[in-house]
């Protein structure tokens, strides 16, 4: 059976856009929220750094900074070692060249900034204990120099990667990443990207359900924690697919639900089948050439948003504590030919 395909719906349904979950919900107000970011911009610190003397100086002032940060995977027995390190970091020109196109892309990183506080006032409302991380942005090179990462939380505070996020303008990309992950790394996604690992502190999954369902709620669960604190933020960015690739995976929902039921796929737990079904690829081929990759992680989404408008007394942080992947799709009345979206 063939993944269905019609250019001319497809092209209709691309005129009338799709309706996204946060469009259909209730949107909170949090204008009475308080939430203050302090940004921290390390990359600008660390290249004003003149001498190693100085290196020293700045983590001295800053243990947390280098305990936490700088010292993160263990390469660095000492922290002359590290001054080394970051010495060498700050003479590489490559690294002048990805600050210098971070300050030309993000600017004075205030319109994330913005973007990010909005976030945070929708997670205090609905976690009233989370206490706003500290944002430090910074350029790692990559973290070929033993520190850094796209986007790493440390609790009190997350260090922003920003030479992962630059883009197609960028004079370097991410090494090493096929296109159909780069794409992802991009401005736009920054801070749902960020938001996602946020998330991780707040899902709870069940470490010995290692089956295929558990893995597409724990990343449905997520999703639906991004379309909460980014409610105003389209679908095709919380999931990373293009407008058309949404449009097809909505209008062949019962045909992808279909796949997984009659495959009985739910319940295996064999590494390689949730490879297929929910790990990043291109495409998920067993279903189609066109069905893009990462489908278990969509139809999760779909399996959970059911859940809650079945249980609209559930709250966000009540679902996220669920660990229970089985009762949330027992309990979603999941009938993907009767929903819209």
């Amino acid at each position: 059976m063939r993944y269905i395909y019609s250019h001319f719906l497809v092209g209709m349904l691309l005129a009338l856009t799709f309706v996204s979950c946060s469009d259909e919900k209730e949107i909170p107000d949090v204008s009475d929220i308080q939430v203050e970011v302090e940004v921290r911009r390390l990359e600008q610190e660390i290249f004003a750094l003149e001498s190693k003397d100085q290196i020293v100086k700045y983590l001295i002032e800053n243990p947390e900074i280098e305990q936490k940060y700088f010292l993160q995977a263990g390469l660095y027995p000492s922290r002359a070692y590290l001054v080394d390190a970051l010495w060498d970091f700050r003479e590489k020109a490559e690294n002048d060249t990805l600050k210098l196109d971070a300050d030309r892309i993000f600017g004075d990183f205030e319109k994330q900034k913005k973007e990010l506080e909005q976030a945070f006032k929708f997670i205090k409302y609905h976690f009233p204990d989370f206490e706003p991380p500290k944002v430090y942005t910074s350029i790692s090179g990559f973290a070929n120099w033993g520190f850094g990462g796209d986007v790493l939380d440390f609790g009190d505070f997350i260090v922003i990667g920003l030479d992962y996020f630059e883009g197609k303008t960028a004079t370097y990309r991410v090494p090493e990443v096929p296109m159909y992950i780069l794409k992802r790394y991009s401005p736009d996604y920054l801070v749902p990207f960020t938001m996602q690992i946020i998330s991780n502190r707040y899902n709870k999954v069940n470490a010995n359900d290692r089956t295929v369902l558990s893995h597409m709620i724990a990343w449905g669960k997520a999703y639906e924690f991004i379309d909460e604190v980014l409610p105003y933020v389209p679908d095709t960015i919380k999931v990373a697919y293009t407008a058309q690739q949404l449009v097809e995976v909505n209008y062949n929902e019962g045909y992808i639900w279909s796949h997984f039921v009659e495959n009985e796929l739910l319940y295996k737990s064999e590494r390689m089948t949730v490879k297929r079904y929910v790990d990043d690829r291109p495409t998920t081929s067993e279903i189609s050439g066109d069905s893009p990759g990462r489908i278990g992680r969509w139809l999760g989404w779909r399996i959970v948003d059911s859940y809650m408008r079945a249980h609209p007394k559930v709250t966000l942080a009540e679902l996220m504590a669920d660990d229970n992947a089985a009762k949330i799709l027992r309990q979603s009345k999941y009938k993907p030919l009767n929903r819209k979206k």
